[in-house]
């Protein structure tokens, strides 16, 4: 640490560039990286750090050759009106980037943090803090960069190795299927969001290094080198988690793709109830580094060519003028349309052309800091995010907001009926209870625009969709692909519907299920969320919730399964699983049926298997009666493979598990060791019998007979035969008609 003296170590700047790099390149690498390559975006982004490195490369030969300060040696050898042109060329680039970066800030927290909020007041409120922090130099940066290093890249790292448990790889796979043109132009358009690397050429002179360091040149580039290797690894990591989960389509339709998976990521314990907060509030923090960086950047050149006293005064002008470009009335979508064309063809091949035209000529004509206020810059951004966060509006106060703990949808006369319950605040306050009635909130349109404009109309406070526990689906409703279709694109384009919210199939109308809402204990809501958190307690059964419906929309229709529901008396009844794909459903299954999915699946764990006298016959003469015996099932592990047999693809299905018997054994009473084992021996015989004959039955009547892929073979093979994937390329009715199996079940009992 070097104090009052504009200068940083190499660790400084190693963790100065990992911020700069990260903080904007990581919110929509995703879908740059997709929207130019598909699924083979993961081989983009690893060569755009190839040309990443060898731009650092360029780029630091070049600092090496101007000796310091790159304008006076502009100025010293190419004149003051070339470095004037050069230096504005430098500004307009950082200008742009500067705004985009506003924009796209303003944009990501007003969508999901501050919706009451003013864009135009974070803009303003970031421009501040940002040039704070640009007038207190170069090194107080760096010190607020080692500051935060841990506490952002850290949790941001580790949330998303938790979301790798997330990932569908069918996703991800096959790679290779661009053309090599696609790949290498995809890491071209990837390598665009390292441009801030071009700075170095002013930063390299800044950098403090030990009087025992020889090889300063090569210490340097070692440790930007560094850097671009960490942050292609949180990259990479986020394209594989934001594709895996999303799916290919979803993440290129959305510039900051990465927003949505940090609502479908579960932390651990479900202690954090608003973690996407939390996660972005992190992000935050980076976004600060990269603005503060270009303003310094900007206020550094424009001293130079303009020769003011103190770059510090050049600050205020240029908050002005950011300000202004930056609530320009253009679709953020178009203006990245914009800001990608000028880095592809003019930012990116001006910041070498510029530099080595003045190192050229050069070489042709040679034939302080104020004392650091981290505290106070800290205490600001503290304040003025808490001040936001705050919602100052009239529109954010508890009172003026109608909070929805679960959610119905019918269809009925070829209208949308939708129905919104409300908690019963009384109850929770201990003041007796509310009319259930005036908890339910019944709407109706021909489309969710016209019921939020009838709901507007209707009711005095705002939606508030932030506490959403569950949706109910009519038949009627899911049973149509159109309104399907638009009812899931709504949830995908509004934020407060989370991903993880979960969703239920009525086996005649939601409105059948939401009147029930006065009769269950904490409202239809909480009774849903425990129902789930009871039947997955220490399973590993898969939560379906409305992400899995929007991801079967976007990712050609992988099949969903969704809990059914009745409505009873005074109670719900669970009926097994409505199979979902092709945005409608497709097939239901009982309970019983349901269960055996869930060990196709590997998902059984815990699951029963009630051996009664209708299996007895199975076992054969030779076989003890095993009538009454239960057995649970402790884990359960699936493995698939795809092979040639015959010219057609062979599915060889594998169950592997362990297991107790929960009833029965006991009262055999007293029995020698040998007997004991025939036991158990008959009734794993009979366990393995039953499980494949129930896997056997559901292939023969849902894959091959109904053509309901309910396991998702063909999207397997993307990544288990890459091969048989290519030949049936957009032929899932052909592979599923052509495809024979055979299944094998080894279910031990200890």
């Amino acid at each position: 640490m070097f104090s009052d003296n504009e200068k940083i170590s190499l660790r400084q700047l190693k963790r100065l560039l990992v911020f700069d790099l990260f903080s904007v390149s990581g919110i929509i690498i995703p879908r740059i990286a997709t929207a130019a390559a598909g699924k083979d975006g993961i081989i983009a982004i690893i060569l755009a750090t190839l040309y990443a490195l060898l731009y650092v490369w360029i780029i630091l030969v070049l600092a090496k050759n101007v000796d310091g300060n790159f304008l006076s040696y502009s100025t010293r050898y190419t004149g003051k009106i070339i470095t004037f042109i050069v230096g504005m060329l430098f500004i307009i680039k950082q200008f742009v980037c500067c705004v985009f970066a506003a924009r796209l800030f303003s944009e990501v927290i007003n969508q999901t943090l501050l919706e009451d909020t003013d864009p135009r007041v974070i803009i303003l409120l970031l421009l501040v803090a940002s040039a704070y922090a640009a007038s207190k130099g170069f090194e107080v940066r760096a010190r607020i960069a080692e500051i935060l290093y841990f506490i952002v890249i850290v949790p941001i790292f580790a949330f998303l190795i938790l979301g790798l448990r997330e990932v569908d790889y069918a996703n991800l796979m096959p790679l290779f299927t661009n053309g090599t043109f696609e790949i290498i132009g995809g890491g071209y358009e990837v390598f665009l969001t390292f441009s801030i690397l071009e700075l170095l050429l002013f930063a390299a002179p800044l950098i403090k290094f030990k009087k025992s360091d020889v090889k300063r040149g090569r210490r340097l580039h070692h440790y930007v080198s560094q850097a671009l290797v960490i942050v292609s690894a949180l990259n990479i990591l986020l394209y594989v988690v934001t594709l895996g989960i999303l799916g290919e389509e979803e993440t290129r339709q959305k510039l900051w793709s990465m927003v949505t998976i940090i609502q479908v990521i579960k932390m651990p314990g479900g202690f954090i109830q608003r973690q996407d907060a939390i996660i972005l509030g992190i992000w935050m923090l980076s976004i600060f580094t990269i603005i503060s960086a270009f303003m310094y950047y900007i206020a550094l050149i424009s001293k130079h060519l303009f020769k003011v006293p103190m770059q510090n005064y050049m600050l205020i002008p240029y908050i002005l003028l950011i300000y202004g470009a930056s609530v320009i009335p253009i679709e953020t979508e178009q203006f990245f349309y914009y800001f990608e064309y000028y880095m592809k063809y003019i930012g990116i091949p001006q910041s070498i052309i510029l530099p080595a035209i003045v190192v050229i000529i050069g070489k042709l004509r040679k034939v302080k800091l104020n004392k650091p206020a981290i505290r106070s810059l800290l205490l600001i951004v503290t304040c003025i995010s808490a001040f936001t966060l705050t919602g100052c509006s009239d529109k954010t106060e508890i009172e003026d907001r109608n909070f929805i703990q679960a959610m119905g949808v019918d269809l009925k006369d070829d209208e949308i009926n939708v129905y919104y319950i409300l908690p019963d605040l009384k109850v929770l306050t201990e003041q007796g209870s509310e009319d259930p009635e005036k908890l339910v909130l019944k709407l109706k349109g021909t489309d969710f625009l016209q019921v939020e404009e009838e709901y507007d109309l209707t009711y005095n406070k705002r939606l508030d969709f932030s506490h959403l526990k569950a949706i109910v689906l009519g038949k009627e409703f899911i049973k149509n692909p159109n309104y399907m279709v638009e009812f899931l694109s709504y949830v995908e384009n509004n934020y407060e519907l989370g991903r993880n919210t979960l969703v239920f199939l009525s086996e005649t109308t939601a409105d059948d299920i939401i009147s029930l809402n006065g009769d269950l204990q904490g409202g239809l809501g909480d009774y849903l969320e425990r129902l789930y958190k009871i039947n997955l307690s220490n399973t590993g059964k898969k939560v379906i919730t409305v992400g899995g419906l929007i991801s079967s929309m976007n990712n050609k229709n992988p099949v969903v399964t969704v809990p059914r529901l009745k409505a009873n008396k005074k109670t719900i009844e669970t009926l097994g699983y409505g199979l979902f794909a092709n945005n409608q459903l497709l097939y239901e299954v009982g309970v019983e049926e349901s269960d055996y999915i869930d060990i196709l699946n590997s998902n059984g764990k815990n699951d029963r298997i009630f051996l009664t006298k209708d299996y007895n016959e199975i076992s054969g003469d030779d076989k003890k009666d095993i009538s009454e015996y239960v057995v649970k099932i402790n884990s359960i592990t699936r493995s698939v493979e795809f092979n040639w047999l015959n010219d057609k693809p062979h599915l060889t299905l594998k169950i592997i598990g362990t297991s107790i018997i929960e009833k029965g054994f006991k009262d055999q009473g007293q029995t020698s060791q040998s007997e004991n084992a025939k036991i158990i021996e008959d009734i794993e015989f009979i366990c393995n019998k039953i499980i494949k004959n129930h896997a056997e039955k559901n292939l023969n009547e849902i894959i091959k007979q109904k053509g309901i892929d309910f396991l998702n073979l063909y999207r397997m093979t993307s990544y288990k035969n890459r091969k048989m994937w290519l030949q049936y390329e957009n032929k899932e009715s052909k592979f599923i008609a052509d495809l024979e199996y055979s299944i094998d079940i080894s279910l031990k009992i200890h």
